[in-house]
């Protein structure tokens, strides 16, 4: 009667654990046979690709182009095309997110060797690209305070040397900075031309010859009208002089070039006796300042945090105000891309293929130089933006499934990088919500179920990784289960009621 006993308690006492401690564990190890984690992990979310900030010149050196999503091969390959169609090209720079990726020196289309031009020239002509640096100009006297506004006329800052004698002396009065900045001015095109192999204008006054000779074409400022014009970008650098008392290559210098580490031999600007530097063209410069120009273009004005040209007046600048349709368009004394240019941005342009392209969709600038209008923006197309389009972004850790119980929370971090930026989206957002920065949520109260998801990473040039998690969301414990425990801890506890029972059974028997 005894053992009859002592076995119906035994068995007793195990039905009881096993009910108390068995509904929630068996969930668990379900989960643990199906490789679902029933805690997420964090990871920090990815930021912006950090813009390097190139230093001195000296210290700026090339780093691989695969370093920030770009392909040697195909620039070895951009470097082939040159050679092989005879191009004109002197020199070709390319930095993505402030890296120096590319900086070539060409002679009779063939790379040469050494970082320099032909014959150990450092510095190249900038012809009109001269004209987009005076746009800067102009801005950065926006935003020190020289200069009010773009509607202020030419009048207030040459009332004491105008004459009534000028040619169309008083239509001339109210010309406006802004009409100067767009070629609406009225003035009419050709103008001053340097002298062959003289760093200066010899006896002409820019300034004087703008203001008394040059003609009008139509009114200035009237609608549709467009007048390309070295002369009117002078009078802009003898309004930079007239309202700061230094040269435009001083306050250049000053406020432009010391801020980007510029050093005076990378520079050289040709000016007239009096010592009033020409706005139309005359800059010459090294391709790394073509370069750090394009950069600080891409910030909208801003060098590693300091705004050094008014942000309004740049994005004013850089967005069409003529429209030559399929041609693109002209801001303030900006090239803005043609429709033809599928990526956007804009450019500094020079005859002869003097250019400083920046295309801020991807945080890229290329600059050229060279002898000839060649068509640099098939080598952007083909070449240089097409490096990053060939690049997908990478999982920092591949997304994995997730456990939650019914009416709990979803919060789970995904992250993926690539030096272009990247979004995010899933499939499911009935269910399910995805943040900017890769977190997703459940937008509802979720049934007890599984939920598939696909999750998907874009970079800029729309090309995507993806990977399918399962959202698990399981019952809830019963309200008699005990928390902490699960199924092994129930056996454990089985085990050692057990024994215990046995061994005192050993001591009835032994009484």
């Amino acid at each position: 009667m005894k053992t009859k006993i002592q076995k119906q308690l035994i068995c007793l006492i195990s039905l009881i654990f096993i009910t108390s401690f068995s509904l929630a564990p068996l969930s668990m190890r379900k989960t643990s046979e199906s490789g679902v984690k029933n805690t997420p992990f964090t990871v920090p979310n990815l930021s912006a690709q950090d813009t390097y900030w190139p230093p001195n010149s000296s210290e700026w050196t090339e780093v691989a182009p695969e370093t920030q999503g770009l392909d040697s091969d195909k620039i070895a390959a951009m470097f082939e095309f040159i050679e092989q169609g005879s191009y004109g090209t002197h020199s070709v720079i390319i930095v993505r997110n402030g890296y120096l990726l590319t900086e070539e020196y060409l002679y009779q289309s063939k790379l040469l060797e050494n970082k320099s031009y032909y014959e150990g020239e450092t510095i190249h002509i900038q012809q009109s690209t001269t004209k987009s640096v005076m746009s800067i100009l102009i801005g950065i006297a926006l935003q020190e305070g020289f200069l009010n506004n773009i509607n202020q006329t030419l009048y207030e800052f040459f009332a004491d040397i105008w004459e009534p004698t000028f040619v169309d002396s008083e239509l001339k009065k109210n010309i406006t900075i802004e009409q100067l900045l767009t070629h609406n001015s009225g003035l009419l095109g050709g103008g001053v031309n340097y002298p062959p192999n003289s760093k200066t204008l010899g006896s002409i006054d820019i300034i004087n010859w703008a203001l008394d000779l040059v003609p009008l074409g139509f009114t200035p400022g009237e609608e549709g009208q467009y007048e390309y014009t070295n002369d009117g970008v002078n009078l802009l650098s003898g309004i930079i002089t007239n309202v700061t008392g230094n040269s435009t290559v001083e306050f250049a210098k000053k406020y432009l070039f010391t801020p980007l580490g510029i050093s005076n031999d990378e520079y050289d600007w040709w000016h007239d006796e009096q010592n009033m530097y020409s706005g139309g063209f005359g800059l010459s410069c090294s391709p790394k300042v073509q370069a750090k120009l394009g950069i600080l273009c891409l910030n909208n004005g801003s060098w590693n945090g300091t705004q050094l040209v008014d942000k309004d007046f740049f994005e004013e600048a850089t967005t069409t105000k003529v429209d030559w349709g399929s041609w693109g368009g002209y801001g303030y004394l900006f090239n803005i891309m043609p429709a033809s240019f599928p990526h956007g941005g804009y450019f500094a342009a020079g005859a002869g293929g003097q250019d400083i392209y920046v295309i801020p969709k991807y945080n890229i600038t290329a600059a050229f130089t060279g002898e000839s209008g060649m068509d640099y923006e098939s080598l952007l197309l083909n070449y240089i933006v097409q490096f990053a389009e060939d690049n997908t972004p990478n999982w920092d850790q591949i997304p994995e499934d997730q456990l939650i119980r019914e009416g709990d929370s979803l919060l789970y971090d995904i992250n993926a990088s690539d030096t272009s930026g990247v979004e995010y989206s899933i499939d499911d957002t009935v269910n399910f919500n995805i943040t900017p920065e890769g977190i997703i949520t459940n937008s509802s109260i979720l049934s007890v179920g599984i939920y598939p998801l696909e999750i998907t990473a874009k970079n800029s040039f729309n090309n995507t990784i993806t990977a399918t998690i399962q959202i698990s969301v399981q019952s809830k414990p019963s309200s008699n289960a005990i928390p902490g425990f699960d199924l092994n801890m129930t056996l454990i506890l089985i085990l050692c009621t057990s024994t215990l029972l046995l061994s005192w059974r050993k001591k009835i028997s032994k009484n």
